[in-house]
C-alpha cells in the first residue's frame, strides 16, 4: 500500500476567556476558534510491521515525544478494540510550531482519526469519535469538523 496524504490544519484562538483553573492544572476556558491555511502534512499507510511507526520531519519537529497525540490515539483505538490487527506507518512534516496554541499535535491526531473513519479502516459513530478524541486531548475533537467553534 502506498502512502496517502492528509493535511492537518492549524487553529487559532480569536478570543480566549479563562474561567477557572482546574485541579489537573488545565483551565476551563471559553474560546472562539477558526482554522487557518497553515498545516502539517501527514502521510499514512497500513504497515506490515509489528508496531506503529511515526516519523516527524520539518522545521518544528525537534523534541516531539514518543508518546505524542498520534500514538496516544492509535493505542487508545487498539485498547478499545476499534483497531484490530493493523499497524500504521505515519510521516508528519511539521509546519505548525509546537506549543504555539495552534493545535498542531491535537489536529494531527484529529486528522488521523478522520482519515481512519473516511477510509473505513475503523467504523465508529460520530459520538464515539468525539469521545475518543477527548480522551486523547482536549482540543482534538475541534479538529474532527474543522469549522469555526465556540
Amino acid at each position: 500500500m502506498s502512502f496517502e496524504k492528509v493535511n492537518s490544519w492549524a487553529k487559532v484562538n480569536l478570543s480566549l476567556n479563562v474561567i477557572k483553573r482546574l485541579s489537573n492544572k488545565y483551565h476551563n476556558i471559553e474560546s472562539l476558534i477558526t482554522f487557518i491555511k497553515i498545516y502539517d502534512e501527514i502521510k499514512i499507510k497500513i504497515s506490515n510491521e509489528r508496531e506503529h511507526k511515526i516519523y516527524f520531519t520539518g522545521k518544528f519537529s525537534k523534541g516531539i515525544p514518543k508518546n505524542n497525540t498520534i500514538i496516544k490515539l492509535l493505542n487508545l483505538l487498539e485498547k478499545k478494540k476499534i483497531i484490530k490487527n493493523k499497524k500504521f506507518e505515519i510521516k508528519v512534516k511539521k509546519n505548525i510550531p509546537q506549543k504555539s496554541g495552534m493545535g498542531g499535535g491535537s489536529m494531527n491526531a484529529a486528522s488521523v482519526l478522520k482519515y481512519l473513519i473516511k477510509k473505513k479502516i475503523i467504523t465508529i459513530s460520530n459520538k464515539k469519535a468525539i469521545e475518543m478524541a477527548y480522551k486523547v486531548g482536549s482540543d482534538v475533537a475541534l479538529g474532527l469538523e474543522r469549522k469555526n467553534s465556540i
